[in-house]
């Protein structure tokens, strides 16, 4: 009985520090060394629909940027398995092109997981080392991937307005529909506004999740949004699946940098 207890004892406390290092987020990324260069202004198309119109004028105001790269850093949370676990992240992008994210899950703030989830030359991917191995490509993840890249172009949003492949269509006074492209087809968003502020408060899609055979409805959230370097971006993203019951990932991001140089984790070719 004694032996028992004991070991009842070592895995109550064991439990509750494995829940305790959950709880300890990590140190943030170091900013990137390269600080945002100014190339220029772009002209935008002028048929847009009334709430993107009003996006736009909110988010980058009269004149808006040329942004040819961009990194972002941050921290949040990701549940795996109905467990949440700190993260930190640093992703690189090409607009319309290309991203790549590092990723770190941790405890009590030391990395015990890192993942890379990536779409470059048309191809998505999805890698995780550490306790875990695992590796996912295919058809499905690359449509998933190129998901990701057009919704995460939230954070280089002159994209939305300058890329010929892109085109809006109204849907009403509070929502329209953002078609971008993927491989020889297309993918549709269905946005919707904040009708006080104007800005994006959440974008919608059908994707793929892993290899699932179906695509399953997929929402983000954009919140607390916060200027840097003249733009407009969310500092705060919350990732849902249609079929799970609360988010799957939340998002916070501490640093941005526009166009400069991502060729340590993009290739050039990533334009492509």
């Amino acid at each position: 009985m004694h032996i028992v207890f004991s070991v009842l004892l070592v895995a109550v406390v064991l439990g509750g520090l494995g829940f305790v290092g959950l709880q300890v987020p990590p140190k943030g990324f170091p900013p990137h060394p390269e600080e945002t260069r100014d190339l220029g202004m772009i002209e935008v198309p002028p048929d847009l629909p009334a709430p993107v119109r009003r996006y736009l004028g909110a988010a980058l105001g009269e004149r808006v940027p040329r942004i040819e790269s961009a990194v972002l850093w941050g921290r949040g949370r990701l549940k795996i398995k109905g467990l949440w676990f700190p993260v930190r992240f640093r992703a690189y992008y090409l607009p319309g092109h290309a991203f790549r994210r590092a990723m770190e899950i941790t405890w009590f703030g030391l990395p015990i997981l890192k993942g890379v989830d990536s779409y470059i030359e048309g191809r998505g991917g999805l890698e995780i080392t550490g306790l875990l191995d695992l590796e996912e490509t295919g058809e499905k993840i690359d449509q998933a991937q190129n998901l990701v890249l057009w919704g995460e172009a939230i954070w280089t949003p002159s994209l939305y307005f300058t890329d010929p492949r892109v085109r809006w269509e109204a849907v009403d006074a509070s929502t329209a529909r953002l078609i971008v492209p993927f491989g020889e087809g297309e993918e549709a968003f269905l946005v919707g506004f904040d009708p006080e502020t104007g800005l994006i408060r959440e974008m919608s899609a059908p994707r793929f999740r892993g290899q699932e055979d179906a695509k399953t409805p997929w929402r983000v959230e954009c919140l607390d949004w916060k200027a840097f370097h003249g733009v407009m971006v969310p500092t705060r993203v919350i990732g849902h699946w249609a079929d799970e019951k609360g988010p799957y990932v939340v998002m916070s991001v501490e640093g941005l940098e526009y166009n400069v140089d991502v060729s340590e984790a993009l290739p050039p070719e990533g334009h492509r």
